[in-house]
Formats: structure tokens, sequence, C-alpha cells
């Protein structure tokens, strides 16, 4: 987990079904957003090309890793679920298929349906105060509650609109161009995953392994729950 905020400081945390938008729509980004929505969390994932775009290029190329290794154990069970419905589960054995079978096949589950923003761009995010829920709350609340992200959006037709979120996981690679308007120390506010162009298939299963660990440590982070880790296989 990479996140912006000094680990040093007391992080509040963020129940569900608490807002979070998602920025990147690549393997890491995907896994985030389901990873979210099997806790509960209210989650929009936005991708500015289309799911699984910067994989596109190499789509008739074998995978680089096996079959049962492309998508996370979580990921799997999703998609089996949904096979129930729509009839065996295949595994992937190119790129092309990993992306239309599993990444897009995953924006098409029960969890993740109607939650997915492509061909959307996030043109800048600002700090705003938080909105109280009720009248009735104390006013006073607001002064210890970090304050909300509005992301500015643009379709690919030019369509703008604004949405307003608790909490933002970037899964771009290494553009930080987002985060330079934040302060560094912005609460809520974390990165995963990095560059996966131009590697061996063993450092892409790592990788792999390790964006799926910073994801288990951001939402272990928002739940306060150290322990919380839905990859971890269940005790019979």
């Amino acid at each position: 987990m990479q996140p912006d905020s000094d680990s040093s400081l007391e992080f509040a945390t963020l129940d569900p079904p608490g807002t979070i938008a998602v920025i990147g729509g690549g393997a890491l980004g995907v896994e985030a957003a389901l990873y979210g929505r099997f806790l509960g969390y209210a989650v929009t994932l936005i991708e500015a090309e289309s799911i699984g775009s910067s994989a596109e290029a190499m789509r008739d190329q074998p995978l680089p890793v096996l079959p049962d290794r492309c998508l996370s154990s979580l990921a799997m069970s999703a998609l089996a679920t949904q096979a129930h419905e729509s009839g065996p589960q295949v595994l992937p054995t190119t790129i092309g298929e990993w992306i239309d079978d599993g990444l897009v096949g995953l924006t098409q589950t029960d969890l993740m349906r109607g939650r997915v923003m492509t061909q959307t761009k996030v043109d800048s995010i600002e700090l705003v105060p938080i909105e109280l829920d009720s009248e009735d709350e104390e006013p006073e609340v607001e002064q210890f509650l970090p304050d909300d992200f509005r992301l500015h959006l643009q379709t690919a037709s030019g369509e703008k609109s604004t949405l307003n979120v608790e909490a933002v996981i970037v899964a771009t690679g290494n553009d930080d161009s987002l985060h330079q308007s934040l302060p560094a120390s912005t609460e809520y506010w974390f990165r995963i995953g990095g560059e996966f162009d131009d590697v061996a298939a063993d450092d892409i299963e790592r990788q792999f392994r390790s964006g799926y660990q910073q994801i288990v440590d951001v939402f272990a982070r928002l739940g306060g729950r150290e322990t919380l880790d839905l990859y971890r296989p269940r005790r019979l």
C-alpha cells in the first residue's frame, strides 16, 4: 500500500457503505473495486478508455501467467458465482480472453453492474467539506471529519459532471498528476500497483500478488481491522 498520508498519523476508519472511487480499469483497479463491493462499500470504478485497455495491444498474445493465476481467488469466485446463470466458466488462455472474460466479465457481475464508468476521464480532484446526512446531527461533528473528494469528470463526448466520494484509490500506474492539487498528507487517498509492461512472466505474477496485498492493506486500514483479508483461504 502506498498511501500519500503519513502512516504515523491517527487514521479514521470508513465503514460500509462508505463511498469510494477507484480510478483505473486495469487488473488491479477492477480487483480493488470488486474487493470493496464484497465488503459492502459503494464503489464507483472510473476508466478513461475501456476496461483492460492498457493491455489491449497484446490481446492476441498468450497469457504470461497460468490461467488460474491471472485473477485473484476473490475474482474467480465472483465469476464462478455468475457462471451458474450464464454457463460453465472457462479459464482464459490469451490476454484478450483475460480482458473480455475476466476483467470485463467482473464488471458485469451483480456486485459491479452499474458501478463502472468507462470512456470517462478524471480531469481534476479537489477537497470539499462533507455534507451531513441529517440536520439532526451535531454541527461540531463536521469539524472532526476529513473533507470529501470531488472528482471532476469528462466523458469522451465532452459531457462534464462531478462525483463526491469519501475515499479514492488510484490504480493508474505511476501517474501521480491527480494528487498534485491535494495536500501531501491527504487522508483516504491511496495508490496501488505500478507499471507491468515489459517484465518477465514471473515478475508479472509477483507484481499481481504485491498488488493484491496492497488492496488488502487499503481496506484493512479503512475498516480498522489489521487482520481483514478476503483473499486468505477460509478455515474449514
